[in-house]
This record gives structure tokens, C-alpha cells and sequence, in this order.
């Protein structure tokens, strides 16, 4: 079948807390895992403002009143907390892999399962290359949410709401100020948000097209050879991968936008 008679659905449902509590599932097989990673990135971003404070402390308290005794106390709890953070890098960094391994492999095996029981209907109307790009690439980007998505979440939640804490005990009034902000930044993550999912799902779309022509040619490389298309093989293939940068550009310039 030719990939220009199939029609992908375009998905342009938002994003929901029912579709959250659903990825979120796909984690309960792997709760200890999942507990350990959440722990270990929660203490490493709490000590990136520990260690803000005890800078203060080092400037204030030790060096501006020339006090060699608490310099030195203080920079001791800073090696040791180096270390404590550097052991719960590695942490989270090894169990963030592995739990991402663990999901992906449950989601091919459920999905490999699932293409067993469809209709010889299913597979005259759907492209091989568009399966394999849905069991291969959409697994992968599916583990990849559910661990480092969940850093970035745990990590950004903790990182505000330490330096709220810190910033509220050091200066009261000045951190009103830096939360008055916030409403704001909120408003532009959305708008954000809306652009950058929009141009990531026509990237995902471009991609199944792009491992449906591959299929087609491998697989038809006879016919293909037997009546000289190779040139114009070679044009719509471009074609396709011209849209598929384009549309990986765009989403890579939001998110770059974004981020500052």
C-alpha cells in the first residue's frame, strides 16, 4: 500500500490531569524504583539552596567579620553536603535509566501483544513503517516523559519552593516582590506550552511518514530498481524530510525561547 492513501489522525486534544494520572500509571509496576528516583532528586535540588544559604553564611557571618573558626565549620558542611549531592546525582541519574528501560519495555511487549490480536483489516489500511514507528520511537519518547519529565517537574517544584522558603527567611519583603512575578511567568508558560506541543506533534507525524518510506523502499527495492523510480523515490523522500526538519526546527527554536 502506498504511504500517500494513509491518512494519520491529527491528535489536538490538551493535555489533562486524567492523561497525567494515566502516564503516571505506567510507573506502579516499578514504584520502589520510582520512590527512590523522586527521593533523590528532591535532595538534590533541596541542597542547591542549602548551599546558596551557606554562601551568605560564609560571606556574612565568616569572612566579612574575619572569623576563621565558623569559616572553616562552614565549608566543612559544604564538602559534606557536596558529597551527599554527588552521591544523589548518581542516584537518580542510574535510577531515571532504568526505570525509562523498564517502562519502555513494558510499553513494546503490551503493544507487540496488542498487534497480534488486530485484523488482516488493520494491516491493509496502515503502513508497516507507521506501526514500527508507533512501537519503536512512540515507547521511547513515552519512557523518556515519564522519568525525565518527572525530573524536570520534581527538580523545578522543589528548586521554588526552597528558594521561596530561603528568600522569605533572609528578606520578606523582597520576595513578594519576586512573587508577584510568578502569576506572569505562569501565564507565559502556557501560551508556551500550546506551540511547542503543537509543532512536536507534527514532528512525531513526520517521523511515521518518514519510517513508512523507508519500509516501502527496502521492502520494494525491486520494483523500485525494475522501473527506475529511484529519482523520484529520491524527491518525495526529500520532501518529507524537508517538512520533518522544518517542523523539528520550529519546535527546537520555541523550546530554546522558552527556556531562557
Amino acid at each position: 500500500m502506498s504511504e500517500h492513501k494513509f491518512k494519520e489522525q491529527d491528535y489536538t486534544s490538551k493535555v489533562s490531569g486524567k492523561t497525567v494520572v494515566r502516564i503516571l500509571g505506567l510507573t506502579k509496576p516499578h514504584l520502589p524504583w520510582l520512590i527512590g528516583f523522586l527521593v533523590t532528586i528532591a535532595l538534590v535540588s533541596g541542597l542547591d539552596s542549602v548551599f546558596t544559604y551557606i554562601g551568605k553564611l560564609v560571606i556574612d557571618d565568616a569572612i566579612s567579620l574575619g572569623d576563621t573558626t565558623k569559616l572553616k565549620q562552614l565549608l566543612g558542611y559544604y564538602a559534606a553536603l557536596t558529597i551527599v549531592q554527588s552521591a544523589s546525582v548518581f542516584g537518580f541519574i542510574y535510577m531515571a535509566g532504568i526505570l525509562g528501560e523498564r517502562i519502555n519495555y513494558d510499553l513494546r511487549k503490551k503493544m507487540f501483544n496488542h498487534l497480534q490480536e488486530l485484523s488482516f483489516s488493520y494491516y491493509d489500511k496502515t503502513p508497516i513503517g507507521w506501526i514500527i514507528s508507533r512501537v519503536t520511537s512512540d515507547a521511547t519518547k513515552m519512557a523518556d516523559l515519564v522519568t525525565w519529565g518527572l525530573l524536570d517537574v520534581t527538580w523545578g517544584l522543589m528548586n521554588i519552593i526552597s528558594a521561596m522558603v530561603f528568600m522569605t527567611v533572609i528578606s520578606p519583603k523582597l520576595a513578594l516582590v519576586v512573587f508577584a512575578v510568578f502569576p506572569m511567568m505562569l501565564l507565559v508558560a502556557v501560551q508556551f506550552q500550546k506551540r511547542i506541543i503543537e509543532f512536536f506533534r507534527k514532528v512525531r507525524k513526520q517521523n511515521s511518514k518518514l519510517t513508512g518510506a523507508y519500509n516501502e523502499n527496502i521492502s520494494g527495492v525491486r520494483v523500485v530498481k525494475s522501473l527506475s523510480r529511484e529519482p523520484q523515490n529520491l524527491k518525495e523522500f526529500d520532501v518529507q524530510s524537508s517538512e520533518m526538519y522544518r517542523a523539528a526546527y520550529r519546535a527546537a527554536w520555541w523550546s530554546a525561547l522558552f527556556l531562557p
